[in-house]
């Protein structure tokens, strides 16, 4: 071996890291720490780049109009007016039922009950509380017209 690996060797690497414009030494676990950071907030710009994500700071040069960048793309305004339309005329007609038919619809629908749990609540067969479901969901339809 050379006297230049002796010393290269017998030496310690010594790591530097920049702030502000000025390097500082460092140890090797905040070294490595601080630039797996960096690379980390550029994959995240990177990724936000490829999906379409817009910052504030777009507001600043004029690139976008906040409408555009607050705005959903992804949602169907027709489609949840229509849904909302129709929660509606479901629960209008869910008053018109008698009293056992709204507790069969709460409990199955509203508390997520099974048709099992239900029908051993009443003691009946869950056969027999199928049907009665059926029947309640086909006045409901029959109620909005659907």
């Amino acid at each position: 071996m050379s006297n230049t690996e002796d010393e290269q060797k017998g030496k310690e690497r010594r790591y530097y890291i920049p702030i502000d414009g000025k390097f500082y030494e460092t140890n090797e676990i905040v070294y490595k720490t601080y630039y797996s950071m960096g690379r980390r907030e550029r994959y995240l710009e990177e990724r936000d780049i490829k999906e379409g994500v817009k910052t504030f700071t777009d507001l600043d040069i004029g690139t976008y109009k906040p409408e555009e960048m607050i705005s959903d793309k992804t949602v169907d305004i027709e489609e949840e007016i229509t849904n909302k339309i129709m929660i509606e005329a479901v629960l209008e007609a869910i008053t018109n039922l008698d009293e056992e038919e709204k507790w069969l619809i709460q409990e199955l629908f509203f508390y997520g009950k099974s048709e099992r749990e239900v029908a051993k609540d009443i003691r009946i067969s869950k056969t027999s509380l199928h049907h009665k479901k059926l029947k309640v969901i086909s006045k409901i339809k029959k109620q909005i017209k659907m």
